[in-house]
């Protein structure tokens, strides 16, 4: 029975796998852009920064539909990721990254939170960039 002392005890400790992993992983992506954006729209008041200045307002709004727009490219290269096996530290970060961008446009179309809103975007984009690069997901085994 020399064959079977190579194997080991248990599965190894690593990226989850199995048939719901990915529904949890895709589900905490939805649930925390959900969550952001909800966050987003509950504060703010843009009445009065779109009295203040109009134009000022239109701009920033087409800033948000811009960062919304590429949230949203994150975030559908971030789904098909789900697809696949990952840690789940790595779902944290994609899906909290991913969450913070939805957010940041959010708070950008209500007009609020301007002096932190660009900083946390690109924070979460720079976080998607790093966790991508480090993780190995294009690597396979010898």
């Amino acid at each position: 029975m020399a064959i079977f002392t190579d194997m080991p005890a248990r599965p190894r400790a690593g990226p989850s796998v199995g048939l719901r992993a990915p529904v949890i992983r895709r589900g905490a992506l939805v649930a925390g852009v959900a969550l952001a954006v909800t966050l987003a729209f509950a504060l703010g008041q843009p009445a009065r920064a779109l009295a203040a200045d109009p134009d000022l307002a239109r701009l920033l709004r087409g800033m948000a539909v811009l960062k919304a727009a590429i949230a949203l490219a994150a975030g559908l290269a971030v789904w098909w990721r789900f697809g696949q096996p990952a840690s789940w530290a790595v779902t944290g970060v994609y899906a909290g990254s991913v969450a913070a961008m939805a957010g940041v446009a959010g708070a950008l179309w209500r007009l609020s939170g301007l002096e932190w809103i660009s900083v946390l975007f690109h924070a979460a984009l720079l976080a998607i960039a790093v966790t991508a690069l480090r993780d190995g997901m294009g690597r396979r085994a010898p």
